[in-house]
């Protein structure tokens, strides 16, 4: 009669080795995903900062067809790249909407209102208003009414120094490009790209309305 096989003890060391190996795994596929996630993201972001681009540069040519001087046409481009201005540093405080409507109605200014609300809807209570006045101002009071902070660094605002469009005419066509230094801040962009600022450069073309019309 033979006797049944002795079970031994299993090796704890060897069950040890063996959920270290499994985290360690885990934790690389977890790193992978989340690479493969923030790529798609990015990508997806950098393709919107193209699009909001290409529509600054239309937004430009435009400016130009209907006579508009180049420091006119230099902020229709930043206004029309808003969306990728970053945190609003001017205004520095937003409105609630009834108290703001109290505040403009009783003939308070401007400033005046913005100071006295708290916190509201960024486009609905201070874009609105600042976009304009921001178009209408002069170069000593550009940024007086409204400003942006899109970098890392508090103390540098790049919204200031955001490239003007180039254009030239010829054969009766605006011909207008448009550079813009696009800031990534998704985590891991460094495994994708070698810098940390996307140079994006697009154009558009119309025809120059104003040469005939503005004579």
């Amino acid at each position: 009669m033979k006797r049944p096989p002795i079970q031994r003890p299993e090796n704890r060391k060897s069950t040890r080795n063996k959920a270290g190996q499994a985290l360690l795994e885990s934790f690389a596929i977890m790193m992978l995903l989340c690479l493969i996630l923030f790529g798609i993201v990015q990508y997806v972001l950098m393709l919107t900062a193209t699009e909001v681009v290409q529509y600054s540069a239309d937004a430009s040519v435009r400016a130009r067809a209907v006579g508009f001087n180049h420091f006119m046409v230099y902020k229709a481009s930043m206004v029309a790249r808003i969306p990728l201005a970053g945190r609003m540093t001017t205004p520095g405080t937003y409105t609630t909407g009834a108290n703001w409507n109290h505040q403009m109605s009783a003939g308070n200014s401007y400033f005046t209102a913005i100071a006295s609300n708290p916190s509201s809807d960024q486009y609905t209570q201070a874009e609105h208003i600042a976009i304009p006045q921001f178009l209408n101002s002069d170069h000593g009071y550009l940024f007086y009414y409204l400003d942006y902070n899109d970098s890392r660094d508090e103390s540098e605002r790049r919204w200031r120094t955001w490239h003007a469009p180039s254009y030239y005419t010829g054969n009766g066509v605006i011909n207008l490009s448009l550079r813009h230094d696009y800031l990534v801040n998704m985590p891991f962009a460094r495994a994708f790209m070698s810098d940390d600022v996307l140079d994006i450069h697009q154009r558009a073309r119309l025809a120059d309305h104003a040469e005939l019309y503005l004579q």
